[in-house]
């Protein structure tokens, strides 16, 4: 049976109500692809592959980090459902960011990431390889659901989880790893709050990878002291 529920999608300073029917599994990114297709043509948002591998359509749904395409309205509740864009990213235009904050932050030189493919299915000479974390899909969530303050300098839980797993898969590495870490915006920056680890769609666990760097510059000082 469907049932009638309110989408409070966040548009500029304020939210707009879009009442939709909901069918069995429908997604928040199936109603606003129906939003869109019949009402609203000017909505904005960002999304690719509609089944969690893109990261591309990262959200805030009732307050919390999720990915749209893997979020089912009704396993929402009966109440009007807000949408919102991520946190600490760059606004475009309604639901959609610019990650480029998580990019940006990402240790120079670490093997983690990996090319995947070329860019738009070109041929070799049509752009550079695309890049991405292992494992990770560069949704941001956890940067989004982090709670510490955007004033505060720090490289993030996507950056330093990379910066673990790279020294895990490159011994040699583990110097400049640590080096990322032990900076002021590295580990110490961090709250402890594991508000990213719960945020993560692919279970990559980065305030566990965080723990991991923290634990190996302890020893590291205690080794030298």
């Amino acid at each position: 049976m469907s049932r009638s529920v309110i989408l409070r999608i966040a548009r500029g300073g304020a939210f707009e109500d879009f009442d939709i029917e909901v069918r069995e599994g429908m997604t928040v990114l199936d109603a606003l692809e129906e939003i869109r297709g019949k009402r609203e043509p000017g909505l904005r948002y960002r999304h690719s592959c509609h089944h969690g591998s893109c990261g591309t359509c990262g959200a805030l749904i009732g307050g919390r980090e999720s990915l749209m395409c893997l979020t089912r309205i009704d396993s929402l509740g009966p109440g009007p459902v807000t949408i919102e864009p991520l946190r600490k990213m760059v606004r475009l235009g309604d639901i959609a960011v610019d990650p480029s904050p998580l990019f940006a932050a990402l240790p120079e030189g670490a093997s983690y990431l990996r090319a995947s493919g070329l860019a738009h299915g070109g041929p070799p000479d049509d752009g550079p390889d695309y890049l991405r974390l292992e494992a990770c899909i560069e949704c941001g969530l956890c940067v989004s659901a982090c709670p510490v303050p955007e004033g505060r300098p720090f490289a993030g839980p996507a950056a330093l989880a990379m910066a673990d797993r790279d020294r895990e898969e490159r011994p040699e590495r583990e110097a400049a790893a640590l080096g990322f870490a032990s900076r002021p915006e590295g580990v110490g920056a961090c709250d402890r709050a594991y508000a990213c680890s719960r945020a993560c769609p692919q279970g990559v666990a980065p305030g566990r990878r965080i723990n991991n760097l923290r634990e190996s510059l302890a020893r590291r000082a205690s080794d030298s002291a």
